[in-house]
């Protein structure tokens, strides 16, 4: 009998370590999978986030353009710019151009005739008439020289907008262009809509405070290593990420995950070109990876506690086996004797 209980501490001692290193293994297996599952769709939420707002800035640029083609292709429009009839264009656009401003974010139609010279604000009509806006309207300029319509980002008196431009002409040739500006926040505003990301517009300060003169100055807080946010679907959580490290260098689209207060952000970063190429701001897309966090969490302890429940299983199956192959036998044969 003393045989036999040696014989069983040993063998606790031998599948017991067994156990707990195998479940251990299993345990951290399972961490490391879920790890990099939870990883997988962090990247994969910022990679869409990057396509929507890529996407959703090449669809607002193309309905600038179709809608400044509309425009410039009425009829009723070309005479009335050739015969110098403001009143009767604002007649024929200015209840359109309100709804379209209300509904779809359109902040700007502007007509203008050669080289770059406003000649009538859709809605501002006694604004700025005949200022020359060639020192800063490039997009304008070229137009008007080689009566090319153009699309793209630019910064104007009013801000930095979603731009497309298209030429005026009748059977007697050139007259001028006409361009249709967007705002950011419905573009900002559908990439949340679609993701859940808290979206930000930032634009170059200095180019900001020398053009768009027409803005009020922002809040210092609104600006961030010289970047001004012009538009914001939350600055509260817009705030907590965009530091001055976070701007340091912005040549390229970036992702990142951020931990703030012991919560996981996802930030994208895509620079704004303007319609040359060159940078001009930066899209702040930040989304809170908390929900993440917590699965993560939960699933540790699942890890932790499914790997004791197998060492508690194994060692009631090991005490079940001893009892059945060894005591009850020995039991049984002293007894017969």
């Amino acid at each position: 009998m003393k045989l036999l209980l040696k014989q069983s501490q040993k063998i606790f001692l031998i599948v017991i370590p067994a156990t707990l290193l195998m479940a251990g293994i299993s345990a951290y297996s399972s961490i490391l999978s879920h790890q990099a599952l939870f990883e997988a769709c962090k990247q994969r939420e910022l990679n869409t986030a990057v396509t929507l707002i890529q996407n959703t800035i090449e669809e607002a640029q193309t309905k600038a353009a179709a809608r400044a083609s509309i425009v410039v292709n009425q009829p009723s429009i070309k005479e009335a710019f050739r015969a110098n009839d403001r009143d009767r264009i604002l007649e024929r656009l200015l209840p359109t151009f309100l709804i379209q401003r209300d509904r779809y974010g359109v902040a700007d139609g502007h007509f203008h005739t050669a080289p770059a010279t406003s000649y009538l604000r859709i809605y501002a009509p006694t604004l700025g008439q005949g200022e020359d806006l060639s020192s800063f309207r490039e997009m304008v300029v070229n137009t008007n020289k080689d009566h090319e319509p153009r699309r793209g980002l630019e910064i104007g008196r009013r801000g930095l907008s979603i731009r497309g431009i298209d030429v005026v002409k009748d059977a007697e040739g050139y007259i001028g262009t006409f361009e249709i500006g967007l705002n950011f926040l419905p573009v900002l505003e559908n990439v949340k809509k679609n993701t859940g990301f808290e979206l930000g517009a930032f634009a170059d300060d200095d180019l900001m405070s020398r053009i768009a003169n027409s803005l009020p100055h922002p809040d210092a807080e609104r600006i961030i290593s010289g970047l001004r946010n012009i538009e914001t679907t939350d600055w509260k959580t817009l705030k907590s990420v965009t530091t001055p490290e976070l701007f340091s260098s912005i040549k390229e689209i970036s992702t990142q995950i951020k931990t703030i207060s012991g919560i996981d952000y996802g930030i994208v970063l895509i620079p704004l070109k303007d319609y040359k190429g060159l940078n001009i701001g930066v899209i702040v897309a930040v989304q809170n990876f908390e929900t993440y966090q917590k699965q993560m969490s939960a699933a540790i302890v699942r890890a932790i506690s499914f790997s004791l429940l197998q060492v508690v299983v194994l060692c009631g199956v090991l005490l079940v086996m001893i009892k059945v192959m060894f005591v009850r036998p020995v039991s049984a044969e002293g007894s017969s004797q």
